[in-house]
């Protein structure tokens, strides 16, 4: 029997992709994932639903939201993450060095759905079975997501890739919960959220647990990885 794992997924700075919007902060975007055996979701959104119980913390959480009044959830959430079967990938784009036109058809939706295959495909294994849940978000063409599960499957034909579908991160804590340790990362890499002292708390409950500040890793890293892309001639 197939090992069966789900992937959810949620970006951060999309934005960036844009010309316009890159030319005026020319900062980094970053697309990251939660990758957790099927098997073990419900215990593991029991055991996030038990600390928003102890901490009366309800509603969505995420990056954004981290204040002093629900610091001791998002540590525990933090630990949460750093001693379960839990894997978090992302990829770091510079969008000051994407050229859209030359290398993705002027087209920032398809550039940004290229890297989103990048972050996946280094970890589909052979032999397993996925199913990709990323975060809800508006695109041109309705069928990107369509076309990189078929890519996906085309390019890993001894795993098993089923439908990536779209979900709305406000109904899904694990989908919050890549938001979460994506935003850190995103914070740390970009140097932005340094004036909260609750972020910089998470920041370094993330940094102790790991040994080391947040930054690129190597690929063989397990369970905390971040594969910054190496942009050649100008945004390949």
């Amino acid at each position: 029997m197939n090992t069966r794992i789900e992937v959810y997924c949620d970006e951060s700075r999309p934005e960036l992709f844009v010309r316009s919007a890159a030319e005026k902060d020319p900062a980094h975007t970053l697309i990251g994932s939660l990758w957790l055996p099927a098997a073990e979701r419900t215990e593991l959104k029991k055991a996030i639903r038990d600390l928003r119980q102890r901490h009366n913390a309800w509603g969505e959480f995420k990056w954004t939201k981290v204040s002093p009044n629900r610091l001791d959830f998002y540590l525990d959430l933090v630990d949460l993450f750093f001693t379960s079967t839990l894997r978090f990938r992302c990829i770091v784009v510079d969008s000051g060095k994407l050229d859209l036109e030359k290398f993705h058809n002027a087209d920032h939706e398809l550039g940004f759905y290229k890297f989103y295959y990048q972050l996946l495909h280094q970890w589909i294994a052979p032999g397993a079975e996925y199913d990709i849940f990323c975060d809800d978000k508006v695109n041109r063409d309705r069928k990107r997501l369509e076309t990189l599960g078929q890519v996906l499957r085309n390019a890993k034909s001894a795993s098993q890739v089923n439908n990536i579908q779209a979900v709305n991160s406000a109904e899904s804590v694990l989908v919050q919960l890549c938001d979460l340790l994506l935003g850190a990362t995103q914070a740390r890499i970009n140097g932005s959220g340094n004036g909260s002292q609750a972020k910089a708390a998470v920041l370094a409950r993330i940094e102790r647990h790991l040994g080391h500040a947040i930054g690129p890793t190597y690929p063989s890293a397990w369970k905390f990885n971040v594969f910054k892309i190496r942009l050649t001639s100008g945004g390949s």
